[in-house]
């Protein structure tokens, strides 16, 4: 009696850790990749069939699990196939590079984390990536090549200065003077101090301002060709509405499939009850449907909660736009919502929200606090300071680019006192050039 109780246990186990793991998969997948996901389950289990699209005033729109959408779909994006975004991009390039099956899904994994300029984002490098999906390092370290390889170069870089590397690799310049003083000299290059690097490389001065203008032609911006259709493509998981000051999160429903049991197939199983062993089959695809469809729900409901929890602690960013941007840590939401940071990690990659300033991803809105320097005592956040640091040197005059001690001037007559060496941070978090390598 006592081994029957331990083996309901362990099965009682093995059912909760494999219902987690499918939660877990359907949570960190995009819209698409779930799509996928539900087209596989519906080939594999006959006991789920797909429901027809919930149909809104206006909306005729058909199921992207549809035959015929699909087919529509693809001959829209056959006509389009300039609109494809960066990520689309390197994904073709690697699904025909006959990489190793691990390989593979290593490099898949570390495009998703891109950002759309084609860097790995400041708090997700590749190695942090490795260690959250399980990636061996040997894995890892072909699976970067591979990535770095891919057209445009530059991409899969986890900083500017490597970036530029790479772009100069890929012409055959890496060993060039330009490629030393990246490696070397980064220092004496972005602060123009181009006599110190002359006189440690022995070389003359004016080689090393060569050298400079060289890199200055370098591409800061590897997937900036993508970035104007980019928003075009991408589906957002959630739409923001404002009706007065009241702000309203709710899911688009784009992309995820609606599923159900099979009555026919329910039907079948009992007809069938004298024969075990189809009896048993049908039973499992029953339970296995069962836990798809579930996790599914509980994805969609835990990305809502996300969603409706970023309105209240980024309410500002909402009515104002990007520069109100409040600090926030993952780790605040995943207290208030009684889960783990990782759970709330997977929730917020690869879905977007969609409201009156654009299209953001979800992860965008969580980012550190700088020193309360208003009058209100409030901090601001590192993201909304870089926000403001793009947008003035976006605006600047090209022929007269703004220094890191003109954008400290700037910011501190707006409010924001950041230190001269964290806006240089900021600046190479956002893959800017120094200002004597801007200058046109």
């Amino acid at each position: 009696m006592g081994n029957a109780g331990m083996q309901q246990g362990m099965q009682q186990s093995m059912a909760a850790t494999a219902s987690m793991q499918l939660f877990m998969r359907t949570l960190q997948a995009t819209g698409m990749e779930l799509s996928h996901l539900a087209a596989q389950a519906l080939a594999g289990n006959p006991a789920l069939e797909e429901l027809p699209p919930v149909s809104t005033a206006g909306d005729d729109t058909p199921s992207p699990l549809n035959r015929e959408a699909t087919q529509r779909h693809a001959a829209f994006m056959d006509s389009l196939a300039e609109r494809e975004t960066l990520a689309e991009h390197l994904e073709t390039q690697i699904l025909q590079s006959a990489l190793p099956t691990e390989v593979e899904r290593a490099a898949l994994t570390l495009i998703r984390t891109l950002d759309k300029r084609g860097y790995f984002p400041t708090d997700s490098p590749p190695e942090h990536v490795a260690e959250q999906e399980h990636i061996p390092a040997r894995t890892l370290r072909r699976a970067l090549a591979a990535v770095q390889d891919l057209e445009p170069a530059g991409v899969g870089a986890r900083d500017l200065r490597e970036s530029l590397q790479l772009q100069l690799r890929r012409c055959g310049e890496g060993n060039s003077l330009a490629a030393r003083l990246l490696r070397g000299h980064w220092e004496a290059l972005v602060r123009h101090r181009y006599a110190e690097a002359a006189e440690e490389l022995e070389l003359e001065e004016e080689a090393v301002a060569i050298a400079a203008r060289r890199i200055a032609r370098l591409n800061p911006n590897p997937g900036s060709r993508f970035a104007e259709t980019e928003q075009d493509t991408l589906t957002p998981d959630v739409l923001i509405t404002q009706e007065g000051k009241e702000l309203t999160a709710t899911l688009t429903g784009e992309r995820v499939p609606r599923l159900a049991l099979s009555a026919r197939y329910r039907d079948m199983m009992a007809e069938q009850a004298d024969k075990p062993e189809i009896r048993q089959y049908l039973s499992r695809c029953f339970r296995e449907g069962r836990a798809f469809i579930h996790a599914i729900a509980e994805r969609q409901r835990l990305i809502l909660q996300v969603a409706r929890a970023l309105t209240r602690h980024q309410r500002r960013f909402f009515l104002r736009g990007p520069q109100a941007l409040a600090p926030l840590r993952m780790e605040t939401l995943a207290e208030e919502l009684g889960v783990h940071v990782s759970t709330i990690s997977r929730a917020v990659r690869g879905k977007y929200l969609r409201c009156r300033f654009g299209l953001y991803e979800l992860r965008s809105f969580f980012s550190a606090a700088l020193p309360a320097s208003g009058d209100d005592g409030e901090g601001i956040s590192a993201e909304a300071a870089r926000t403001r640091i793009r947008a003035l040197v976006d605006a600047e005059n090209p022929a007269h680019p703004l220094s890191d001690a003109k954008l400290e001037r700037l910011l501190a007559a707006e409010g924001i006192t950041i230190a001269r060496r964290t806006i240089s941070k900021y600046r190479e978090q956002l893959k800017i050039l120094p200002a004597s390598l801007r200058r046109r």
